[in-house]
């Protein structure tokens, strides 16, 4: 009777243990089965120039992409991201591939090509450009999309003093008499950089006691290689009045103008 009661505990001992053993293995393979993708995994991608998030670009600027793959809010290291760029006129224009870094993050860059032609029609470079990032992550085919308009600007001149603000119309500034005026004129093409060697003009008036301006002389120069026009003493320093300079430029059969207001005081 003690050898059968022993056998049986041996038995129940080893059944015991393979129950155990089956339930560690089914539960490794259930993890293994429904686990191998975690919650929450997530891709966001953006547009950046200079560094900053962008919505807006210039032909000839260099747009960085930047994708973000994270699960359960950890970064994912190592994921191949693809970015596949699409013209405004829906057809592809470059893909893209880079892998997330320590913080799960994966950058590539491209330039913006010069529009072919530009017309009224607008060119395949001009519009909006679709972005989509995709990445495979444990399993999971993810995607985030942006997009971001090119579009060129209007050509500009501006006429101002260090002592005025800059931009359309700005006032110039309060000088005394005697004191040394230089007056800036400044071009900037479609693409907001400067123009050199631009032809410019500049139509100095004087305001007189009836409030109407008198035109005194005309100013010709030429933009620096930063795209600057400098004129110095415009103005008559001794002679306390409000004048008023009108630069001038024809730019690319456009002409562009500028009006800035000085004022002169007498010397305290």
């Amino acid at each position: 009777m003690m050898v059968a009661w022993v056998n049986t505990k041996k038995e129940l001992l080893l059944t015991s243990l393979l129950a155990i053993a089956l339930a560690v293995g089914l539960g490794a393979l259930s993890f293994g089965l429904f686990s191998s993708t975690p919650p929450n995994v997530q891709i966001f991608v953006s547009a950046e120039k200079n560094g900053a998030t962008s919505l807006s670009f210039l032909p000839q600027d260099q747009v960085t992409l930047e994708a973000n793959v994270s699960s359960n809010k950890a970064s994912v290291v190592g994921a191949l991201v693809t970015f596949d760029v699409e013209l405004p006129n829906g057809t592809d224009f470059n893909v893209l591939e880079a892998n997330t870094d320590s913080l799960g993050t994966a950058n590539v860059n491209f330039t913006i090509p010069w529009p072919s032609v530009i017309t009224s029609e607008s060119t395949w470079e001009l519009g909006t450009w679709q972005i989509t990032a995709t990445t495979k992550t444990y399993g999971q085919t993810l995607n985030a999309t942006t997009s971001f308009t090119c579009e060129t600007i209007t050509p500009t001149i501006d006429v101002y003093t260090d002592k005025g603000g800059q931009g359309p119309n700005a006032e110039g500034g309060t000088f005394e008499t005697n004191e040394t005026v230089l007056v800036y004129i400044e071009v900037r093409d479609e693409l907001n950089q400067t123009v050199p060697n631009q032809q410019v003009a500049m139509e100095v008036r004087i305001k007189g006691a009836l409030g109407v301006y008198t035109s005194l002389t005309t100013y010709v120069s030429a933009t620096n290689a930063s795209g600057i026009a400098t004129i110095k003493n415009p103005i008559n320093p001794t002679l306390t009045a409000e004048y008023q300079d009108i630069a001038t430029t024809n730019y690319e059969g456009t002409t562009l103008t500028d009006t800035m207001t000085i004022t002169v005081q007498l010397s305290s």
